[in-house]
This record gives structure tokens, C-alpha cells and sequence, in this order.
């Protein structure tokens, strides 16, 4: 057999590196196909993490929300709303909670003329109530008031002489009034949101109030 020359040896050599090259080309792409995995998994996982983040918000929102129409909800459920009504057929001031829950009251407030007094005994005697004529009264400060319960804070006794002048204290039509009264209550909720009622006053009262107006040294103590 004849022994191969140089052209052939240089012929196999280049086949063999050609077959090398194709060997470390297929290794190549093995190893490109083999990480491709890899890496498509570690890109889910940032997904799946963006997504469970987001879920997580959107779960927090809904949950916020929730407690909020929540809240709402338990408000109206909970929510009083005093009037102080004056009746000049049946002389007397009353309290009355128009609300859906209780009201309790933290102040009180009582002027006549613009000056407050601190007891309905300090007003009689700016009225003149003299012997027996006088009122007949009930508790407004630190009271509770149920829902649809009406309180008649004071009224004059049954007399002729108590009626004329508690009247007097009482706006009514074309008359005048002798002595202005006027009554303020401070009152808050079970949630303490509290809110301001006045005798007599054309303002809006369903705002809740920050502070009770009423300063201490003008309390009602009766």
C-alpha cells in the first residue's frame, strides 16, 4: 500500500480541523441551547415577582377601599343630628336627635342678650321670675341622647303669670323679644365626630366640627 503524501496529510489535517470546528460550533450551540432555559426562567421569575407586586397593591387598594365604604357605611349608621326647636303654642325649648344614632353631648351653651349665663337659675334672675312663678327644667350637659328622642330642656310652670314671661324669651312672628335666648350644643357621634347645633340658626350643621366652639368658661352647668 502506498504511504500517503504531503498533499493528503494536509488534506486530512484541514478535515480535521474543519470537523473540530464543526465540533466546537455544535458544543456551542448546546451550551446556547442549555443556558436559552435558564434564562427564560430567570426573566419569568422577574415577571412573576413584578405581577405579585402588583397584585399585591391592587389587593391593598381594594382592601383600603373596603374599610373605607366600611367606615361610611357604619357613619350613617351611627350618625346623630340634633335640633333645638322652640314652641311658642306650647312654651318650651326642646332637644330632639334626628339622626340614625346617639348623641352625646360634651357642651352647652346658654346667652341672653348675647351674654352667656351659666345656670337657668342666673337667667331667671335677669328675667325676674320672682316666688313661685318660674320653669321647669332638665339636664342638656354631658346628656345622651337616643336616636328619635326628644328632650324638653325647659319650659315655664303651669301658670299664667310663668307662661307670660317665659314667653317672652321665645322668637315668635311679628312680636318682639323681650330677651333673646339663645342655645348652643356641642355634640359628638360613638366615632367622635362631633358636629354644633344652635337655636334659631340658618347655618348648614351636618359638617363635623374640628373643636367645640364653646369656650369652658362659657359652659352651661345646669
Amino acid at each position: 500500500m502506498a504511504e500517503p503524501g504531503v498533499d493528503d496529510l494536509e488534506q486530512r489535517i484541514d478535515r480535521l480541523e474543519q470537523t473540530d470546528q464543526r465540533l466546537a460550533q455544535a458544543l456551542e450551540l448546546l451550551a446556547r441551547r442549555d443556558a436559552a432555559p435558564v434564562k427564560r426562567g430567570r426573566d419569568w421569575d422577574a415577571y412573576a415577582a413584578v405581577i405579585a407586586t402588583f397584585i399585591g397593591l391592587l389587593a391593598l387598594a381594594v382592601s383600603g377601599y373596603t374599610a373605607h365604604v366600611q367606615r361610611q357605611q357604619l357613619r350613617a349608621q351611627v350618625w346623630p343630628h340634633l335640633r333645638i326647636d322652640f314652641s311658642t303654642i306650647n312654651p318650651g325649648y326642646h332637644v330632639i336627635n334626628q339622626g340614625t344614632g346617639p348623641a352625646r353631648v360634651t357642651a352647652a351653651r346658654v346667652t341672653i342678650g348675647g351674654v352667656p349665663v351659666r345656670s337657668w337659675d342666673a337667667l331667671w334672675a335677669i328675667v325676674g321670675f320672682v316666688g313661685d312663678e318660674g320653669i321647669i327644667r332638665s339636664s342638656i350637659d354631658r346628656s345622651v341622647l337616643l336616636p328619635g328622642k326628644e328632650l324638653t330642656v325647659v319650659q315655664p310652670k303651669d301658670d299664667d303669670v310663668s307662661r307670660r314671661k317665659f314667653f317672652a324669651l321665645l322668637p315668635h312672628g311679628a312680636y318682639p323679644v323681650t330677651y333673646p335666648v339663645v342655645m348652643t350644643i356641642c355634640y359628638c357621634s360613638v366615632l367622635d365626630e362631633c358636629w354644633v347645633a344652635e337655636s334659631g340658626s340658618r347655618l348648614p350643621d351636618d359638617e363635623p366640627i374640628d373643636h367645640c366652639p364653646i369656650a369652658a368658661i362659657q359652659r352651661f352647668a345646669d
